[in-house]
């Protein structure tokens, strides 16, 4: 007779069930496992099978997600539990033949959401371990001294944590980044800054703040210099965008000095106003302290990320501000003209440009219906204000709209900003981690690997000479070289 009562032994604990209760999902694995004639087929299903009253199946399987399986066939109904990942949960389904399908809608929408986030992670920590590898072997430079040392120049320019000196230059090169950013300010001060005659008042301290913001530029034209010289690959390092922008932010500089050159030879006429764009375009020297600060580069990170989400945010504002634009231009040039003497002001108006925008007899274009739509939206405000009933009650609705498009989303944007940008703080942290320790794994193996060829060459120089000494003597010495073998393993 079959008993009506079974033993499930999951990992060592034990739960007991009804026969029937698990036959609810004919496609499971437990139901198959009820409905088994015989001991082959019951072994297809589960490692051991112990035969008695009641019987008892042992399967080797987590214990810790198998009440939720026995739950469903109890209940019929698959919930998750809060806790563990869930892709283990997910193998654990497929296990047990278990159609994750079958899940309840309050759990799936949390559990498909929590697997895609999960096998992105995965997906991303496979990567960075290839990468992490492939980079170990690129920045393999030898064993001689100048791959030595082109390994400690590298890894002290390009990895701010690699050692002492790594870290003591990436706070140098911060402290640059700020000083020549003040040394830009301080430049456009009144008396330091060449006027409209060519006069200087204070030319000595202008001589000296160029004396500095060249020296700051000569420290970072050596180190870019010296980052390409000892990278691994020439083009994947020209290419790289914060290269690219170490590269533009020098780029200013030497552009800046050749223009001064070619005005003093008289190549050229007066190029101020050419150097003065030319300067500010050092303030990209800014983005170099990404490299530096893995907040600010978790940062650009997430926003990345999350671009699908702000591009969305973006077009409703666009579409928004377009609407409403249509509205306020229709409304505003619905004005009769027919009181006032238009023809005159428009050929003879001095008006300031926002007086204009006062006048009855001033017609808006689009681009101003645009401008003001924006401008409301944003809750900014400008000088342009509609001045017709409809065109004020337009411009209100506009900025209450404005209110609630870029209030309203954002807890939520910044909710998930917060959790994506300290998921990446942490990975961050990790892949630094990682890759140290891949790079010091990869130092021992090349260290293990130089002691086997060395024993190897010693075992054959001397295996021949203390063959023909001493007879048995070979196997005396092979016995002695296993025995140093096991020694240094």
């Amino acid at each position: 007779t079959t008993m009506a009562t079974v033993v499930l032994d999951v990992g060592g604990e034990k739960f007991s069930i009804e026969r029937k209760t698990l036959q609810r999902y004919p496609k499971s694995r437990l139901a198959r496992l009820m409905r088994a004639p015989n001991v082959n087929e019951i072994l297809k299903h589960c490692e051991e099978f112990t035969p008695g009253s009641p019987p008892e199946y042992f399967f080797d399987r987590n214990p810790d997600r198998f009440p939720v399986i026995l739950n469903m066939y109890r209940i019929k109904e698959l919930h998750m539990s809060r806790n563990g990942c869930p892709l283990v949960f997910q193998k654990e389904l497929e296990y047990w033949m278990i159609d994750e399908d079958d899940m309840e809608p309050c759990c799936s929408i949390t559990y498909y959401e929590k697997v895609v986030v999960c096998q992105n992670e995965k997906e991303e920590e496979n990567d960075i371990k290839e990468k992490a590898v492939q980079q170990a072997e690129d920045e393999d430079f030898g064993e001689t001294k100048l791959g030595k040392l082109r390994f400690f120049i590298w890894s002290t320019l390009e990895y701010p944590g690699s050692n002492a000196y790594a870290q003591v230059w990436a706070v140098v090169s911060m402290l640059l980044v700020v000083f020549s950013t003040a040394l830009f300010f301080l430049e456009t001060m009144e008396g330091i800054e060449e006027n409209a005659e060519g006069y200087i008042e204070y030319p000595n301290i202008a001589s000296a703040l160029d004396w500095a913001d060249g020296l700051v530029m000569f420290l970072f034209t050596l180190e870019y210099i010296l980052r390409l010289v000892t990278c691994p690959h020439k083009i994947k390092f020209a290419v790289q965008p914060m290269n690219m922008i170490d590269l533009l932010a020098l780029i200013p500089f030497y552009l800046g000095m050749i223009l001064q050159q070619l005005e003093e030879f008289q190549l050229i006429g007066k190029a101020g106003k050419m150097v003065r764009l030319i300067r500010i375009m050092r303030l990209m020297r800014l983005f170099k302290l990404a490299r530096h600060l893995a907040g600010l580069q978790s940062l650009l990170f997430v926003l990345k990320r999350a671009q699908s989400e702000l591009g969305l945010l973006q077009i409703i504002i666009m579409v928004t501000i377009l609407t409403f634009a249509s509205l306020l231009y229709t409304a505003e040039n619905a004005r009769d003209h027919d009181n006032y003497n238009c023809t005159v002001w428009e050929a003879n108006h001095t008006d300031s440009v926002e007086s204009a925008y006062l006048h009855p007899c001033y017609v808006w274009t689009f681009f101003d219906s645009f401008w003001s739509s924006l401008m409301n939206i944003t809750t900014c405000g400008y000088a342009i204000a509609p001045q017709t009933l409809l065109g004020k009650i337009v411009a209100s609705l506009c900025t209450l709209c404005g209110v609630f498009i870029l209030k309203l989303p954002v807890p939520i944007i910044v909710n998930s900003f917060s959790a994506l940008y300290d998921s990446r703080m942490w990975r961050t942290e990790v892949e630094v981690k990682k890759k140290m320790y891949i790079l010091q794994q990869a130092t021992k193996a090349k260290e293990v690997e130089q002691r086997k060829q060395k024993r190897d060459i010693i075992m054959a120089l001397m295996r021949p000479l203390a063959g023909s000494m001493i007879p048995g003597s070979e196997v005396t010495l092979s016995e002695n070289t296993d025995t140093e073998k096991d020694t240094m393993l």
